[in-house]
This record gives structure tokens, sequence and C-alpha cells, in this order.
């Protein structure tokens, strides 16, 4: 009977594991990044979006690109189902929006009616900003080369690109394989925030392990972005349309007359951090980093974005260490810690090496989602270390 009884205990902790992934729309294995694979292709009545979408790098090119969306058919949205037919085109409308504003001499300060009106639909839809964001260019923007293989670099191709080329294909799919790699950090996080609810130090220390090793695994792509991803291309070519739009706003016809401002597509839109922090015990109060940090999440799909909050609910592993006496414990949140201290430190190096270094004087240096970088940056990386337990 008690075999029995300890056999029920533990199928019910994975039950409850299982649910709480399943209502966040976190899958167990790819973390954020979405189950079934992104669709690469839209229904036929949406076929003016593909092949826009195959054209862009070219039209983008030869300077034709705002002239062919302006002659785009106003398709009605309404009909695509939600999941991956919306998160397609969301990812193309986007990033359609971001190209069609940065693409000529001037950014633009309005977007036409035919690109206007489905993408404010579509993103109100999938409850985020009308924007080219983390979500789309990234999560959703990758296939798998042999599709029997896993979510790895040497694996994935891009969906859609602006201008496209192997610089800019690594700089997205790098991102991607850091969110693969992650997935199991998000894992142990929710077996640890378990196992503390129950006092089970050697489960603690087992999850603590496992995001040691996935926040080292992470920073082992980090490290990668350089081997086909040029700083001055990047900055150059992949940069701009990566902006947020500018202080006067942008104007979406036929949506509103009012300008909108949103930020642009960056890092910190992700999840992973975001989550690892909170189960760890990792705060972000100062004003260089708080702020930016919540008004990131709503850039984040909606699931997601509660997952964190749901995680804001609970006692943090660093909570749980610190009303112990274990000295292990306290070594391996220290390494978690750590871990996630380098991986901020890297990513530091990494942006300034690829934008301040690249930027002329008179350059205003931005990051890439449209927002000053360097104080960001630092904060966080100086409030990961001060949680480090002495």
């Amino acid at each position: 009977m008690l075999v029995l009884a300890v056999l029920s205990s533990t199928l019910l902790k994975k039950l409850n594991k299982t649910k709480i992934l399943r209502k966040y729309q976190i899958d167990p294995n790819r973390g954020f990044l979405p189950n079934p694979d992104p669709l690469q292709q839209l229904a036929s009545k949406f076929e003016p979006w593909d092949q826009l979408g195959k054209s862009m790098p070219q039209l983008l090119l030869k300077g034709e690109f705002r002239s062919t969306v302006e002659k785009l058919p106003l398709i009605d949205s309404s009909t695509l189902s939600e999941g991956p037919e919306l998160d397609r085109a969301m990812l193309l409308l986007s990033m359609f929006a971001n190209a069609f504003i940065s693409c000529g001499p001037e950014p633009e300060n309005k977007i036409p009616q035919p690109l206007a009106i489905p993408l404010a639909n579509i993103a109100k839809r999938s409850g985020r900003p009308p924007i080219a964001s983390h979500a789309s260019i990234v999560l959703n923007n990758w296939r798998r080369i042999d599709k029997n293989a896993s979510i790895e670099l040497e694996n994935l191709k891009t969906l859609q690109n602006f201008l496209g080329g192997q610089d800019e294909d690594w700089f997205f799919l790098t991102t991607v394989a850091i969110e693969f790699r992650g997935a199991s950090a998000i894992l142990a996080a929710l077996e640890g925030l378990d196992a503390a609810s129950t006092s089970d130090d050697q489960k603690v220390d087992e999850a603590f392990g496992k995001i040691e090793k996935s926040i080292e695994s992470c920073t082992e792509i980090l490290d990668r972005i350089p081997e086909k991803c040029s700083p001055k291309i990047f900055y150059s070519n992949i940069r701009p349309f990566l902006a947020g739009w500018p202080s006067r706003g942008i104007v979406y016809e036929g949506v509103s007359d009012k300008p909108k401002v949103y930020i642009g597509g960056s890092a910190a839109q992700s999840s992973l951090l975001q989550s690892i922090d909170t189960a760890i015990g990792i705060t972000h109060l100062h004003a260089d980093s708080g702020p930016f940090l919540d008004e990131m999440r709503k850039y984040m799909p909606p699931p997601h974005r509660e997952f964190i909050k749901y995680l804001e609910t609970q006692p943090s592993l660093k909570n749980y260490v610190e009303k112990g006496v274990s000295s292990e414990l306290k070594n391996a949140l220290n390494r978690c810690v750590s871990k996630l201290e380098s991986f901020r430190k890297k990513h530091m190096q990494i942006v300034v090496h690829y934008i301040l270094d690249q930027a002329n004087d008179e350059d205003e240096v931005i990051g890439t989602g449209g927002t000053e970088f360097v104080n960001f940056l630092t904060r966080t990386k100086s409030e990961t270390s001060g949680t480090l337990i002495s």
C-alpha cells in the first residue's frame, strides 16, 4: 500500500507539472518554441502574403517593396485559425510592416491599409502589438531541414528574412537554438519549485544542476554568433529592420489616425530569462531594468507572460534556500546565478561589439529594439550577481 501511495503521489506531481506547461502553452522539450513546427505556407486565400514574403529580399534590394505593399489586395484575416496559421500571418505581416517603414532613405510615417488593417486585426487576436517582435521573428521563424532530427543550429533554416543571406539567417537561428537549449531550465525550475514545496533538498539540488547545465548550453550557442554573422553586416543590414517606431509614431491607415509608437524586436522580449530569473529569485527593481522588462512582457505571447506572473506567485528557489541551512543548496544556487551572470556578460559583450563598436560617432547608438542598451544590460547583470548568497 505504501508503494502505491508513493507512486500515486509521484504521478500526481507529474500531472500537475504537465498541466501547468499545457496551460501556458509551453512544450516540455521545446520550452517557448511552438509544437508542432511553425507553418510554412498559408491557405490559398492568403497567397499574396506568402508570395510577398518570398520576394521581399529582392524587392527591398530593388527599392520596389513599398510600392508593392501599396498594391496588395485587402484580405479579410478573420478566417485565419488560431495557432500556427495565425502565428505565420503575424510573422509575415509584422515583418512587412518593419520593412515598409525602414527600407527607404527616410523612415515612412504610415502603413497603408492593405497591410495595416489585417496586421492590426491579427496582432489584436495574437495579444501583441502590431510590429515585428521576438515571438514572430524567432519563435515562429524556423523550420527543420531534417524533420526527424533535433532543433539544432545545423538543422535549421529561417522561414522569412528581410534581405536574406547567411548573416541574417544565423542571427535569428542562434536565438532559436538558445530558446531550445533553455527549455530544460524551465522544466527544471518547475521541478525545483515542486521539490521546495515538499522540502525535498535532494530534488531541489538536482533541479539546480539541470538549470545550471541548461544555461551553460545557452551560453555555448551565444558564443557561436560570430561564426556566421558579421558585426558590420548586422549593424548595416539587419539592425535597421528591427528598430522600433520613431518617436513621432506611425499611423496604421484604416485603423486609427493616431500615430502609434512600439518598441522593435529585442531579446528582452524572450520569456526564457525572465522565467528563469523569477523561479530562481533574481529581481530587477531598478529604474534602468524593471520598467523596461515589464514593458517587454507586452510583446510576449499572452500565455507566456502569464506563466511569468504565475511564477511570481510562487516562493522562489532562493527564498527556499535562504530559509534552510544547507550549504550544498546555497552553492548550487550560486552556481546557477554565476552561469546566468556569465550569459548576460557574454550577451553584453556581443551587443557592444555588434552595435557600439560599429556605430559612427554621429549615430544614435541604440539596440535592436530601438532602446538604449548599455545601462539596461549593465544593470541586469549586476542585479544577477547581487543574488549570490554569501
